[in-house]
Formats: C-alpha cells, structure tokens, sequence
C-alpha cells in the first residue's frame, strides 16, 4: 500500500475510481486496487488529475485522467540500479486539447527518484512557462520508496536545455527534459 503521500481527499477518491472506468486497461488486466495507487497531481474540475502505481519492482505506471480524454503509460526502470539516487526522467505526455480560450496543450513530465528525499526545485534555466516540480514520496508494496516529480510546461514554448532539477543540497540531479536512465 503506498505511503507518505498527501492524504486522499474526495477530490482523489474521484480520481482513483475514475482510472479503473477508463477503458485504458487491456482485457484480462488487473486494475490496481485504490489502496495501491498514489496521487501525483490534483486537477480541475475535481476528479482529474495523475495517478502512478509500481506492478512490479522495475515498472511504474502513469495515469492522467482529463475532461477530455485519459491516457495510460507504463516505464521501465533499470532492473540494476543505485540503492540511492537513481533518477528515470520519462518521456513528456500531451494532454488537453487545447481551446479558443487556451489553445495550447501542456506537456506533462514524470520522473521518479528512488530512496532520496527531496524537495527538488529547477536549477540552471528554469522554464519560463513551466509549472513548479510537484512531488510525491511513496513506498509501494514492493519495498520500494519513490519520489514522483511531475512538471507541465506548454506546447510551442522554448524549453531551457539546460534546465536540471536537483534536491536539497544538490544530493541528486538530473537534466528536466532529457528523457532517460540516469545514476544507474
């Protein structure tokens, strides 16, 4: 059962029971229990939002529910791997479909530590139009301990290559938008 997360509201009592009704689960597929399943980032309306969850020791699972549509994605993380500091930078996932009043989509990134607390913040060049890094510590069922950092910037605006996340002291850190492994 995850741990160490902001306790569950009934904006994310919603949201849980929401990923399981998205058709985003292959036939025969288990769908987490709620009591497996973290909360990453609260949404408007209530009810949307990001939620991760660990199948096994070596994968993580994302999903964003939106007004419009959800999606659902699942990353491998190295199967050898630091005991401390381990970093996985994911892949940025669109979402919104944009309107007359806010035409561009938000690009959501996920990336995970493992056993290292934060707080993480940018360092280098922070993105202009990007949203703080929010994050989520959580022990799985699994053993493991993993902070989610989850960051929206929005389509078509420049991105600071050089632009790196780090914890407190600079223990860890990581390029923000470098998809990849990295500390293995």
């Amino acid at each position: 059962m995850p741990s160490g997360a902001a306790a569950i509201t009934a904006g994310d009592t919603k949201l849980v029971e929401a990923y399981g009704k998205e058709a985003l689960f292959p036939a025969g597929q288990d769908v987490p229990a709620p009591s497996e399943v973290a909360v990453l980032r609260r949404g408007r309306p209530v009810g949307t939002g990001d939620i991760a969850w660990m199948p096994d020791a070596d994968t993580y699972c994302l999903v964003s529910i939106r007004e419009r549509g959800s999606d659902r994605q699942c990353f491998g993380l190295a199967t050898k791997r630091k005991a401390q500091g381990y970093v996985h930078v994911g892949r940025g996932a669109p979402h919104g479909l944009g309107s007359e009043a806010e035409p561009h989509r938000l690009w959501l990134t996920v990336s995970v530590v493992e056993n290292t607390s934060g707080p993480f913040a940018y360092t280098g060049g922070t993105p202009e139009h990007g949203t703080p890094v929010q994050e989520a510590t959580v022990r799985f069922s699994s053993g493991r301990t993993m902070t989610f950092l989850t960051y929206e910037f929005p389509e078509g605006m420049e991105i600071p290559r050089d632009a790196e996340i780090c914890s407190a002291g600079r223990t860890v850190c990581f390029k923000a938008f470098e998809p990849g492994d990295i500390g293995q």
